[in-house]
């Protein structure tokens, strides 16, 4: 399977041993690349959210087939015996975002290097990289205690000329591991339209067991000009009967943004964008993002979905190909149930569900699926009356022998009638097919 890129690595060989390794450029991109779980915080709109390189001479071509491909026990024993390879090995393999890659590898980054300590937590921004509609930015955190784990509950970016920034999306690492004698993670925005802000402050609050401290901590972003390729596209695909138009897509240096466009006649709701991808005419792909904002809810039928970017490829011929969908008849894209009676009333088509209960505040129940479901399921709510539900949090576990539970709180104090409808946000059935729309 990995033949081909086995026989180019050996090609390669020789030239690599005479390079000379730029150690402290690798040290600061594993500082960079690090990532850990990611936690979407909803800013204004319903948004869901996503993202190194180092230059490393002949290595270039190698960490393209490395981001390209799944990394082969050959090559990954190869690397970590090539002194400085081994973390960029594992940072690859903990998050892979060719877009960030490339960004990196291009000199797209910004190095920082702004550090604030307090009661023997240190926090330093390491490097940003932005375009004129994203902020990543990298930061670590240290303890003189060697602690081994920090939790982040606040993360934000505030403009220091105290101007409200445009409408947007913010993720941001939660529990921060210490990987590698490192406690790094991201603070990522994704605006709707260029900001115009250059100046900030980085605003976290951090606790390690019981000590929580604040840090707020300036940086200033450099001026990014326009760089967004746009392609107007307007064309339509079937998959299985259902029509979906891929209206434009727009390539930043970070990210690459498509607009697609459900027909409201179609049959089946369309929940979630499975397998999407950019391939070049060399077949080389770029996914989607898998950190982050991964959409944004246009309106009912229409969305922007986000891909790794190719930006620095810039390849002479790219595609859009959609192979599969995740997808429900738009009589079944809700629940109905009983919390009184813990009763699953209506559900979609294959019986997936079962075992409603209710304790206190907690209602969960059983997803039945021999792969993995790590979506949340639950939207929004609304009772016999018509009355809209809040909940407090929703969550899903693991899978165990073929099972994971999926489970929502509703505060004791909202009073709601039975039977209570759940819009699916997602849902385990799926369409599939090999619709492929040029892009350029």
């Amino acid at each position: 399977m990995f033949e081909k890129e086995e026989r180019e690595l050996k090609n390669l060989k020789e030239k690599y041993e005479n390079v000379d390794i730029p150690l402290d450029e690798i040290d600061e991109a594993i500082k960079i690349g690090f990532q850990n779980a990611k936690e979407v915080k909803k800013i204004t709109k319903p948004k869901r959210k996503f993202r190194i390189w180092s230059i490393v001479a002949a290595a270039i071509f190698l960490f393209g087939i490395l981001a390209s491909i799944r990394v082969s026990p050959t090559f990954a024993d190869y690397l970590t015996k090539v002194p400085g390879m081994e973390k960029i090995v594992e940072m690859i393999r903990e998050r892979d975002d060719k877009g960030l890659l490339s960004a990196v590898e291009n000199n797209y980054a910004q190095k920082i290097g702004t550090s604030q300590e307090k009661n023997g937590i240190k926090v330093t921004i390491d490097s940003v990289i932005a375009d004129e509609q994203n902020i990543v930015v990298f930061y670590t955190i240290s303890s003189k205690s060697k602690q081994q784990n920090f939790k982040v509950n606040l993360a934000s970016l505030q403009p220091i000329d105290g101007k409200e920034l445009p409408e947007h999306s913010l993720s941001f690492g939660g529990t921060i591991d210490e990987v590698g004698g490192h406690n790094t993670s991201t603070v990522e925005y994704d605006f709707d339209e260029p900001y115009k802000q250059q100046d900030f402050k980085l605003v976290l609050k951090v606790k390690s067991g019981k000590q929580t401290e604040q840090f707020s901590i300036p940086l200033s972003i450099k001026k990014h000009e326009k760089t967004n390729q746009i392609y107007e596209l307007n064309k339509t695909v079937m998959i299985e009967g259902q029509r979906i138009t891929i209206k434009k897509v727009t390539i930043y240096p970070l990210r690459v943004a498509v607009q697609v466009e459900m027909d409201p006649s179609n049959s089946k709701k369309i929940l979630d964008f499975s397998d999407i991808k950019l391939v070049d005419r060399n077949g080389e792909v770029w996914s989607k993002i898998n950190n982050g904002t991964s959409a944004k809810i246009i309106s009912d039928n229409e969305r922007i979905i986000f891909l790794q970017s190719n930006y620095f490829k810039d390849p002479k011929e790219l595609y859009f190909v959609i192979n599969k969908l995740q997808a429900i008849d738009k009589e079944d894209e809700y629940l109905i149930i009983d919390t009184e009676k813990q009763k699953i009333l209506k559900q979609p088509k294959g019986n997936y569900l079962s075992d409603l209960k209710k304790e206190g505040e907690a209602i969960f129940f059983t997803l039945n699926t021999k792969k993995e479901f790590n979506y949340d399921m639950i939207g929004s709510i609304s009772d016999a009356n018509g009355k809209v539900i809040e909940i407090n949090e929703s969550y899903v576990t693991g899978n165990v022998s073929n099972k994971q539970e999926i489970g929502f709180k509703i505060s004791s104090s909202q009073k709601y009638m039975n039977p209570i409808k759940i819009n699916l946000e997602a849902f385990p059935s799926y369409i599939e097919g090999d619709a492929k729309v040029r892009v350029r």
